[in-house]
């Protein structure tokens, strides 16, 4: 059995109690349960490849509380365009309000609040970056992981249309999120969750 860091499961559970609270004022319908969802696919993933759930799991759950920080919610209709408006803002307003967060709760030590704020900060475009060694991004190849399976889950609310669904596939899934899905475990359930989707059209790449 590969290492696990365990989080405790009261420190999780004051993390989601606060992280809840700003989720809710987020994008409507979606971020709660997004955020439950990839907490779940975050702990199955390290029961498979071990890692440090206090980073891992923490992260997860903060990944998209800057959504709450912006004024989203307020949007007519909250599409992938729409989204795509607010993401760097609510990665930068997510990353602070976590660190603030992290140093208030005053159980994690500076190199773990540094880890997962950058995290929280990167996680929606650190695929841009030129560094996509497994060893030394895996916390980034698993919070992905985690985080892309959360959205495709059958039983995740659904604000998109079909349109915007078959967008998000073409232009960010397929192009940016799957080729970082690497364990046998995230590649398996990806393509589970996706032949699930029988309104949408996948192209697999070859290697997959």
């Amino acid at each position: 059995m590969k290492s696990i860091i365990q989080l405790d499961s009261t420190l999780e559970q004051k993390i989601k109690t606060i992280a809840l609270t700003y989720l809710k004022k987020g994008k409507p319908i979606w971020d709660v349960f997004h955020a439950l969802k990839s907490v779940e696919y975050m702990k199955e993933l390290l029961k498979n490849e071990g890692g440090n759930g206090r980073i891992l799991i923490t992260a997860t759950y903060l990944l998209n509380i800057g959504y709450g920080l912006t004024k989203i919610a307020k949007e007519k209709e909250i599409g992938f365009v729409t989204i795509l408006k607010f993401k760097q803002q609510h990665a930068i307003l997510g990353s602070q309000e976590a660190e603030k967060i992290l140093r208030k709760i005053d159980d994690f030590t500076e190199e773990e609040i540094k880890e997962i704020v950058r995290l929280v900060f990167v996680h929606d475009e650190w695929w841009n970056t030129s560094i996509k060694d497994f060893d030394t991004n895996f916390n980034d190849f698993m919070i992905t992981e985690a985080d892309t399976l959360g959205m495709l889950d059958p039983g995740m609310p659904q604000n998109f249309s079909i349109e915007e669904r078959q967008k998000f596939i073409n232009e960010e899934l397929i192009p940016f999120r799957l080729p970082l899905f690497k364990t046998l475990y995230g590649r398996v359930k990806l393509k589970e969750l996706l032949n699930k989707q029988a309104s949408l059209i996948i192209e697999y790449p070859e290697n997959f």
